[in-house]
């Protein structure tokens, strides 16, 4: 007589989201359940907190992906520009540019500035922006 291990809905939903492509969902799915007993969803409401897992698990994973084959200088982000040593820095400006509103009506920007005030690092600060912005599906 074979033993065979029983398996739970809950196991046949991880295989089924698994081999529809999911890669994280099955993964969460236990805690997911978890807290919409806790939290009392509605059916619609799990669904979509379900979903957005995934697609946020997959935007991340994206984010990662291109900045790692980007070539750009890790670290060098707006967040780590220490503005306030660079007080010839608007910094209102460079808020505006990282909107990416500039790449998206495909204009170029030109840092101007002496040497070391920060160009090349606001440069790629801007471009990591531009990677953490841009539509997947564009």
């Amino acid at each position: 007589m074979t033993k065979t291990t029983p398996t739970t809905d809950l196991d046949t939903s991880r295989k089924l989201l698994s081999e529809m492509g999911f890669e994280h969902l099955p993964l969460v799915l236990p805690e997911l359940l978890e807290r919409s007993v806790r939290e009392k969803l509605t059916q619609v409401d799990f669904l979509n907190l379900a979903l957005r897992a995934e697609h946020d698990f997959r935007e991340e994973r994206r984010v990662r992906t291109s900045l790692r084959i980007s070539g750009l200088p890790p670290g060098k982000t707006l967040e780590s520009f220490d503005f306030p040593f660079q007080r010839g820095i608007q910094r209102d400006r460079i808020e505006l540019l990282a909107t990416c509103e500039f790449a998206r009506r495909k204009e170029n920007v030109l840092l101007l500035g002496a040497p070391g005030v920060g160009k090349t690092h606001l440069a790629a600060g801007l471009a990591v922006r531009a990677v953490q912005n841009i539509d997947a599906h564009t």
